[in-house]
């Protein structure tokens, strides 16, 4: 039986009614306004006219003066001609008007003269919104996958460090970029204003990227499923436009979830245990009872070694935590193995091919003594670049190879992570505009849960097994703490990334 190697994720995008209430701040913005205050603004305005002028006595207006509620934006500029025209209509300076004629009112919100209703107004209008599906042209059609993969590998560095930075210190770690990717990126395609330019900043997507979501949508392949969900309460619309995008580019529509919050429980973990070839069966434990909007990713990578590690039940020492543990360990006397030393990292970093077009990466420092922590921090997108495109250019030559066998669970929550990212519009000021005309949404939870094996599970080939181990033959160990990625060579990005300090969980 061949080997595999099987991680699979699933990122959850939990939105909830949230509790903001709308006011109109120019509505509210002069109704406290001190009398005294607008008389003295309206006599700097124009103090050629200072014998019109006197502080309004603070009392009750007279019924004589009409009021009104229309709330009219007054600017230094503009001010002087509203109440040189209110003034005009009068016959008499107002050094001659009568004693017993009320004088000019105090130029505020609730009193306005009987010439602002000439005043030309403006009618409020509504922020522009984007519609959900971008056209995308031939000719952008061709460069978009470049561009694509070069945005998510920067976003998975990215995200890498964010993870780490949410972690404890020398502790396992998993995830897929591609994963969270696809789901910020489904989010994208109904975001408006700040939250549109702020993901595709955090994506590292140009603006206006209007090829992202056809070109995301042709990253999949034979070893890599990814499949996209959106369960909605059936008091929340989603917009035409958005259902028809989401099934063209995302091949699914949204489904409404019933009143029964155990019946939505059931139908939502069904539906992860379904997508993640039942690796994560239970991924929520409760629903809260004010759920408007989940929107789901899910991942799935099952792909074979390039040849099969041998059937040997080994233990070999592992160096954590200035110790060595005994671990089993895989081990093959003739793997096709790329690899080199990086002198920026001083790491170790080794390609080993996978079906499917995709390859398992490894970096490790080249000595045990050297932490795995000086090469996480001094990666950074344009040192990944530059270790995959030379990766790229090495040979696969057959190579002695060890490795443990692990196994990876990681649950995160992502809130945390994409704070750290500095992205905050899922909990203080979220716009879905393109998805649903209720702006009255916030993200109560965000979460993301991956499961990752490597084991071998048999000999694929005897004489393969029987290769005796020549003295020229190069050498690859992993025996110390890693930082591994699964790369899809075809379209040169990351589809999982993390970390593995104890092989045994």
């Amino acid at each position: 039986m061949a080997s595999t190697l099987t991680p699979l994720t699933l990122l959850l995008l939990l939105l909830l009614a949230g509790d903001r209430a709308f006011s109109d701040p120019e509505a509210t913005s002069h109704s406290t306004e001190d009398p005294l205050e607008a008389w003295a603004q309206s006599r700097e305005s124009f103090p050629e006219r200072d014998d019109f002028w006197s502080p309004p006595e603070p009392t009750v207006q007279p019924s004589t003066w009409p009021t009104t509620s229309v709330a009219i934006k007054i600017t230094n500029d503009t001010m002087g001609k509203v109440a040189n025209e209110s003034f005009s209509q009068h016959s008499q300076p107002a050094a001659q008007l009568p004693s017993d004629s009320p004088g000019p009112p105090p130029l505020n919100s609730s009193s306005q003269p009987s010439t602002a209703s000439d005043l030309p107004t403006q009618a409020p209008t509504e922020p522009f919104c984007p519609e959900p599906l971008a056209q995308c042209s031939d000719s952008d059609r061709g460069s978009s996958e470049a561009t694509l993969s070069g945005a998510l590998t920067d976003f998975s560095v990215k995200l890498y460090h964010a993870f780490s930075a949410t972690k404890m210190a020398e502790t396992n770690m998993a995830f897929s970029p591609f994963s969270i990717a696809s789901l910020l990126t489904q989010v994208l395609l109904g975001a408006g204003d700040n939250t549109k330019s702020n993901l595709e900043s955090i994506l590292s997507y140009p603006k206006d990227f209007a090829c992202v979501h056809q070109a995301l949508k042709g990253f999949s392949s034979k070893g890599v499923t990814s499949v996209s969900q959106i369960f909605h309460s059936p008091d929340l619309a989603i917009r035409d436009t958005y259902v028809n995008a989401s099934q063209s580019l995302y091949g699914s529509s949204p489904r409404v979830l019933g009143p029964d919050s155990a019946a939505n429980l059931e139908l939502i973990n069904t539906w992860v245990a379904e997508n993640t070839n039942h690796k994560i069966r239970e991924l929520l434990d409760g629903l809260p009872s004010d759920t408007r909007l989940i929107l789901l990713n899910a991942v799935y990578l099952s792909a074979k070694w390039k040849i099969a590690f041998e059937q040997k039940k080994m233990k070999v020492p592992f160096f954590y935590k200035n110790s060595a543990i005994k671990v089993p360990m895989m081990s093959s006397k003739k793997y096709p193995v790329a690899q080199f030393n990086d002198q920026t990292l001083k790491a170790k970093v080794g390609q080993l091919q996978l079906s499917h077009n995709l390859s398992f990466v490894i970096i490790l420092p080249q000595i045990p003594k050297h932490q795995l922590k000086g090469i996480e921090e001094a990666l950074n997108p344009t040192v990944f670049k530059a270790i995959m495109k030379k990766l790229e250019l090495s040979k696969f030559q057959a190579t002695y190879l060890t490795m443990p066998r692990i196994k990876v669970k990681s649950s995160q929550d992502m809130l945390s992570v994409m704070e750290k990212l500095e992205f905050f519009d899922f909990s203080y000021d979220l716009n879905l505009c393109g998805l649903t005309e209720d702006p009255d949404l916030q993200v109560s939870a965000m979460k993301h849960e991956t499961v990752l094996e490597l084991t071998e599970t048999g000999v694929e080939a005897a004489a393969a097994s029987a290769i005796s181990l020549a003295r020229n033959l190069l050498v690859f160990e992993v025996n110390q703490p890693f930082l591994f990625l699964l790369w899809d060579q075809q379209h040169k990005f990351p589809v999982f990334m993390g970390r593995v300090y104890d092989p045994m969980g």
